[in-house]
């Protein structure tokens, strides 16, 4: 708090001489009813501190935002000084690609470090999944900012006409999804899944890490080891192809939340970020809730979605100091609550639990619980530069084997060539 407290003067005392707000171009992609909860902390926090005003500026989606930010780093490495922001929202292999130059990504450790109070509140009260997602060897380079979980999704009405439990494991949910899939009109025609899935990388992840498996590991100096086990892979996508074999789980490649809505589907597995567009096809018409997601072992292993909020190194030194006071605020605890009720993301501290804003917000509705729960065990995403291609050779694959065109033991010598190819293109493949 003396830091921080020392750190204010001095922006006051420069604000004065110079007789100018100290500015700090926020760059986003919180939209909607996200991107006006965000701008009402920025409002709040330009007031308290009125010799520094937070813009923040919407760039649209993640792809506009990422394409806008990797075209500034290199605008920036070829000598272009204008139209830079100071901070900005990353998923972490965005970040890691920044690293690959010099002089991008501004370290954290000194200002978390640096302040007595948060340094206490870094090691423990924020969620340790969140910070090895932003932590890369000893180096801190961003902090959390909005963050989801992976959860099962249920019909809480056909659970309970059904007398069913959600699954807690794998074998359960196998099942679950047989008792919950039927012809209800006896046209014979399935119109009832037990389950739904997607044929994409986030559901191949999902199960794998139900399965306990792991894609890559961390090797050190920016290289990554590739560490998908063969047995684990084969027997995931078996289980997967499995489910839709026998016909008790609808798979589709688009999102979930409407055959949900409509009674086709009892259960999936997704991130609390789809809430609202569930609450939206849903629309009232029935009873729904989260449990925590099946596993193998009975634990939930979550996978972690959202991004987190990086510094540039370019930014002065008065601006560097406005925007760690920014990100300090973001992570106030109140503040952390008044982010997590009006988003519906998780706060990413653990004793956002005791504050009357959270205490409120899940008195009468135990799915936020349910889903911060969940990080205990959350597995974070790998973080190479590479990652977001080989995400989407995953899913190429894993729908191509879901739809008999190459078998699980080619699927699975396909992934680790692609995975090896892309971290050898970037540099990041460990020896």
């Amino acid at each position: 708090m003396k830091k921080l407290l020392l750190v204010t003067l001095l922006l006051f005392v420069m604000v004065f001489s110079f007789g100018e707000k100290i500015k700090v171009e926020f760059w986003h992609a919180m939209g909607g009813g996200h991107g006006k909860t965000l701008e009402e902390l920025v409002a709040a926090f330009n007031r308290e501190n009125p010799y520094v005003e937070v813009v923040p500026v919407y760039v649209g989606n993640y792809g506009a935002l990422s394409r806008k930010l990797l075209s500034t780093v290199v605008a920036y490495n070829e000598g272009t000084r204008d139209n830079l922001p100071v901070i900005a929202q990353a998923y972490s292999n965005w970040t890691s690609k920044y690293l690959q130059s010099e002089g991008i990504v501004e370290p954290l450790n000194k200002f978390i470090y640096g302040d007595a109070e948060f340094k206490e509140v870094w090691e423990n009260q924020i969620y340790q999944v969140f910070k090895d997602i932003c932590t890369w060897g000893d180096t801190i380079y961003s902090i959390p900012f909005n963050k989801s979980v992976y959860t099962n999704y249920y019909n809480v009405d056909l659970f309970d006409l059904y007398g069913v439990e959600p699954p807690k494991t794998l074998d359960e949910l196998y099942e679950v999804a047989t008792q919950l899939t039927e012809d209800v009109d006896g046209d014979g025609q399935i119109d009832q899944y037990g389950l739904g899935f997607r044929t994409t990388v986030d559901d191949f992840q999902t199960f794998l890490y139900a399965m306990n498996g792991k894609v890559l590991e961390y090797a050190g100096n920016g290289k990554w080891k590739i560490v998908l086990d063969k047995d684990t892979t084969v027997k995931t996508l078996n289980f997967m192809y499995k489910l839709k074999s026998d016909e008790v789980a609808f798979v589709q490649g688009g999102y979930l939340n409407d055959p949900f809505g409509n009674g086709q589907i009892a259960m999936y597995m997704g991130t609390i970020a789809g809430k609202p567009y569930v609450e939206k096809s849903i629309k009232g018409k029935y009873e729904w809730s989260w449990s925590p997601l099946p596993s193998v072992d009975g634990v939930p292993h979550s996978p972690i979605a959202g991004t987190d909020l990086i510094m540039f190194a370019w930014a002065s030194n008065a601006q560097k100091q406005a925007a760690w006071m920014f990100m300090n605020f973001l992570l106030d605890k109140v503040n952390q609550a008044y982010w997590a009720v009006n988003t519906g993301y998780v706060p990413v501290r653990k004793d956002v639990v005791e504050t009357p804003q959270w205490k409120s917000y899940v008195a009468n509705d135990e799915k936020p619980t349910i889903a911060l729960n969940s990080l205990k065990t959350a597995v974070p995403d790998p973080k190479p530069a590479a990652w977001y291609d080989i995400r989407g050779a995953l899913g190429t694959i894993t729908s191509d084997f879901l739809y008999d065109k190459i078998t699980a033991e080619e699927a699975y010598n396909r992934m680790v060539e692609e995975m090896k190819n892309l971290l050898i293109e970037n540099e990041e493949l460990a020896e």
